[in-house]
């Protein structure tokens, strides 16, 4: 289903940022073609992790948590339709490397995530490198830092409502997925004992 769905979306915003960048003429600032490069990066990983994988172990079907992980995942896009409208230069400069950090750490986190990526909770296997070994759900927490760069450069106002029900939503999804990745995956709750978490 993964395969089906996400791959062509992924896909779709991989092009979209390649047109971007490919139409940006010399007066776009090097910060804003900083985030389109790490948005091609992050959709170019997105793409490759999710044809290689592997079926996963289980799946929790429980369509609230379905419901959870997708806004979870896609609720940023709405950042730049309910923002308040643009912001100051030295700010936008402020929410833009917010941006580019957010989604660079967030390659960072995929590629040590490898294969074990998933939108709905689903078990496969324990990720325990890179920023793994720091704490988990990583990616859910680089995200969130670019959330609140693109609320930043949209000028705020329904933007931080957007921000805030993400961070509630991630916290939920952490806490279902590790429910399932202790049953399910060797190694789970003792890498959870000496990691941080959410909880």
């Amino acid at each position: 289903m993964g395969r089906l769905i996400l791959v062509p979306v992924f896909a779709a915003l991989l092009v979209l940022n390649a047109t971007k960048l490919l139409g940006a003429g010399t007066e776009t600032h090097l910060l804003e073609s900083a985030g389109t490069v790490t948005a091609l990066a992050f959709y170019g990983v997105l793409v490759i992790l999710y044809i290689r994988r592997d079926a996963a172990t289980d799946t929790d079907r429980r369509w609230e948590r379905w419901l959870v992980a997708g806004v979870a995942t896609f609720s940023g896009f709405a950042i730049p339709l309910v923002g308040a409208g643009g912001t100051g230069s030295g700010l936008a400069a402020v929410g833009t490397a917010l941006i580019v950090v957010g989604v660079g750490l967030s390659v960072w986190a995929l590629l040590h995530l490898r294969t074990n990526i998933s939108v709905v909770p689903q078990s496969r296997g324990l990720a325990s490198e890179g920023p793994y070994r720091f704490f988990r759900h990583p990616l859910y927490v680089f995200e969130y830092i670019s959330a609140i760069g693109l609320a930043i450069v949209n000028g705020g106002g329904w933007a931080w409502v957007v921000v805030a029900i993400i961070g509630v939503l991630q916290i939920l999804r952490a806490r279902w997925e590790e429910q399932l990745l202790r049953e399910r995956v060797p190694g789970y709750a003792a890498y959870a004992e000496r990691t941080r978490g959410f909880s």
